[in-house]
């Protein structure tokens, strides 16, 4: 765990129930069942996961976009609904305005809540900085690279001055070099803002390398299977990737995750072998 982040309970899930109704296109579907989780003051905790897990689900849950069945969320010992203000939401696809600077698409939250403007532009400007696109503040969002437009939209969450951090696979469509680098200045961000992150990834090195913890979740219905302490030093540099104790924790994550991917396939054996026996099928 970082020295920033103590043990006081920042985020508290409990036996969150998620689940779709009868439609009549679509039959009724279970994404998270009796799901529990605490994220403490401060850490980076990682939601690592496969695909249909639920992990974008729960962060949707949590920043209220989408009501549990049951169960309870709770931020500072809120409700969802009373502390939307403390959270900030970076998505995988920007979701910036097209028609608005770089300066303007950071100060939309801002003004949403009514700040003035010479405060708004004070403040888009001092993220703007922290990310380095200060120098492109007058830029529109189709002139910048992909990293460019999520550091824009990083500081754009800041910049609404959240204290936690929703971040949804937000470097997922970047090339390899791009997500690396992106990854090392988001934790020197984190570090100097202290914030309380929640990360969703399918990416097991990005999660041991940004984390303070690591969440493992099962095949759907979504649930914490494992969580996996990240007790590796800060400030953390790309050389730390080759370390054993990186390698380690990359394996441990790996076994915790190959069970579940591999459970489809079991199941999917197991199937066929029954209609094999009924249908008289034989080995050729």
């Amino acid at each position: 765990m970082s020295a920033a982040a103590d043990l006081r309970e920042k985020i508290v899930a409990r036996d969150l129930t998620l689940t779709y109704p009868h439609t009549a296109t679509h039959p009724a579907h279970t994404v998270l069942r009796h799901f529990d989780l605490s994220v403490r003051e401060g850490e980076f905790l990682s939601l690592l996961g496969p695909s249909g897990c639920g992990k974008s689900t729960f962060l949707n849950v949590l920043a209220g976009l989408v009501p549990p069945s049951s169960g309870e969320i709770r931020v500072s010992g809120e409700p969802v609904s009373a502390a939307r203000r403390k959270l900030g939401f970076v998505f995988q696809g920007y979701a910036l305005f097209p028609w608005r600077t770089v300066r303007k698409n950071v100060e939309a939250g801002l003004e949403i809540r009514g700040v003035k403007r010479a405060q708004r532009r004070s403040e888009a400007e001092r993220f703007l900085q922290l990310v380095g696109l200060l120098d492109f503040a007058d830029h529109y969002p189709h002139q910048l690279s992909g990293g460019m437009r999520q550091r824009v939209a990083i500081a754009r969450a800041l910049a609404y001055g959240p204290e936690i951090l929703l971040m949804d696979e937000p470097f997922g469509a970047l090339d390899a070099q791009t997500r690396e680098s992106l990854q090392q200045e988001l934790l020197g961000i984190w570090e100097h803002s202290a914030k309380t992150v929640v990360f969703v990834t399918h990416s097991i090195d990005e999660a041991i390398f940004l984390s303070d913890r690591v969440a493992v979740l099962g095949r759907g219905p979504g649930r914490v299977k494992e969580i996996i302490e990240i007790d590796l030093p800060r400030p953390r540099n790309a050389a730390l990737r080759h370390a054993p104790e990186f390698v380690a924790l990359r394996q441990r994550a790996w076994e915790s995750l190959r069970v579940e991917l591999d459970a489809p396939r079991a199941q999917e054996h197991a199937s066929f072998g029954v209609l094999r026996e009924a249908t008289g099928a034989q080995h050729v």
